[in-house]
């Protein structure tokens, strides 16, 4: 394979007074929730930066000068257990493996559509008998030359797995992004946890006391799973509190191998802005401003309506609580001891939100806000950037695709574009030793190869000088923390 080198809302000065002085100082010091927002919380628009410096056409890609890429892994290629590499790659998550290489658990976003290739594991391994759940994982193992010395299929028989969250004790959840259920009455509209250090498929167990609903993302930070909803103009942002520490054997003591979340029960809640009502997140927020959340528990968390809008789906009894309503929220990650998420389409313009989370404060801040689709135009996965602490936000957009860095002092910038394939970006996530970038591009729907041959699905390793973007901070983020 080949190597190829390489209106914006915000604060008034008197409104930035009047969040008071632990917030101001919180600005002034530039650390996690108030750097971002800062040009913003005082009135400043954000400013378009070059970051690594120019996009340079390197072939499929243009990236910064500097750095260059490989192409890991296509759709259709053989793998190991003898079946061809499924298409639809979207979230993915990388971890320490054997020897220095790194292992990537993928997902494959199969919506039971003609033409996609399977996600294949052995009849008694599958989560659904029904064979038009063809959608799964597959596990990658790369070593330090960035060659894919092992590949196969990890779990199988769900359906649209979206993006998920790395665990720190070394697994991937995969998320489905649908709520239905098949002929042979399994339902669907969970989350489920896979081993990074599995040798082969591993048992698709369902974690049911964390939602049955339409998930995206998700990122564990201090005994928490954060989770998001993709849906259009009625999604809710939610915590799942399990039961148990799952960093404990199943015997309770620690080290070896963890539990993981599984085994656990827990309580499920979904956030409310403190004081109102079904906050409308598209219009209600100013950009730098915390605003203070509670928590509203969801009653059932595993309905068995098959849908997400009758009263008893999560979001609706979110809903009935006074939870906010965001516009899709997609991708996830923790840095610096927050959790930021994205919504593809929130904001006034539909072209994107990003948001940031502090536990410690219990507060909610809209760090950005997009109206110029130059600027960004709808994100969907997100990863922090160890050496910078940047966030990277992948596009979903039209036309040429992005990945966007967003600094903590709230510029922007292109990191990469598109050339020869216009489908999304997705599944960013760094190497343990944070040096190389994964990426996908997902492909596109349809046809046997799920789209014309130029716009398959496609792993990138991208790799370079990270720690020297200019005006960089140390950072270290990951979606599990």
């Amino acid at each position: 394979m080949d190597v190829h080198e390489g209106r914006e809302r915000g604060l008034s000065r008197r409104d930035f007074i009047e969040l008071g002085g632990a917030s101001a100082a919180a600005v002034a010091l530039g650390g996690g929730l108030s750097a971002l927002g800062a040009r913003a919380a005082m009135g400043l628009p954000p400013e378009r930066v070059e970051g690594y410096g120019p996009l340079v056409p390197m072939g499929d890609l243009a990236l910064p000068r500097g750095f260059s890429y490989k192409i890991i892994s296509r759709q259709g290629e053989p793998m190991d257990d003898g079946n061809p590499t499924p298409g639809i790659f979207d979230g993915m998550g990388a971890f320490r493996g054997p020897r220095g290489s790194t292992t990537l658990i993928r997902n494959h976003e199969n919506r039971r559509r003609p033409g996609e290739i399977p996600v294949v594991v052995p009849e008694d391994e599958r989560y659904d008998r029904d064979p038009t759940y063809n959608a799964g994982n597959t596990k990658l193992v790369v070593d330090r030359s960035l060659n894919v010395v092992e590949s196969f299929a990890v779990l199988g028989g769900t359906s649209t797995n979206c993006a998920g969250g790395e665990m720190p004790w070394g697994t991937w959840i995969a998320c489905e992004e649908v709520v239905d259920r098949g002929a042979t009455g399994t339902p669907h509209g969970y989350i489920f946890e896979i081993d990074s250090r599995a040798g082969g498929p591993v048992e698709a167990v369902p974690i049911k006391s964390a939602g049955r609903f339409v998930h995206e993302a998700v990122a564990w930070l201090d005994g928490i799973l954060y989770e998001t909803e993709d849906i259009r103009d009625d999604a809710f942002f939610y915590r799942y509190i399990p039961e148990g520490n799952p960093r404990r054997n199943r015997d309770g003591a620690r080290g070896r191998r963890p539990q993981g979340l599984s085994d656990d029960r827990g309580v499920l809640q979904a956030l409310k802005i403190k004081g109102v009502e079904n906050a409308v997140m598209d219009t209600f927020p100013q950009v730098g401003r915390p605003y203070k959340v509670e928590w509203v528990t969801i009653e059932e968390p595993d309905p068995q309506d098959d849908t997400d809008s009758t009263p008893l789906a999560v979001g609706e009894q979110a809903k009935a609580k006074g939870a906010a309503i965001f516009d899709r929220e997609e991708g996830a990650w923790v840095g610096n001891g927050r959790v930021y998420f994205d919504c593809t389409e929130g904001g006034e313009q539909d072209l994107g939100q990003v948001y940031e989370f502090d536990p410690r404060r219990q507060t909610l801040t809209l760090i950005y806000e997009s109206t110029d689709p130059v600027k960004l135009e709808n994100p969907d996965n997100i990863v922090i950037v160890p050496r910078t602490g940047d966030i990277f936000l992948q596009e979903d957009g039209s036309g040429e695709q992005f990945i966007r860095g967003l600094t903590p002092k709230g510029e922007i910038y292109d990191f990469a574009r598109t050339i020869t394939n216009d489908t999304e970006f997705c599944g960013g996530c760094f190497s343990p030793d944070g040096r190389v970038l994964f990426v996908n591009q997902q492909g596109e729907r349809g046809g046997p190869l799920e789209g014309p041959p130029g716009n398959g699905a496609v792993t990138y390793a991208i790799f370079g000088p990270f720690q020297k973007r200019s005006g960089d901070r140390r950072g270290r983020g990951r979606n599990g923390g």
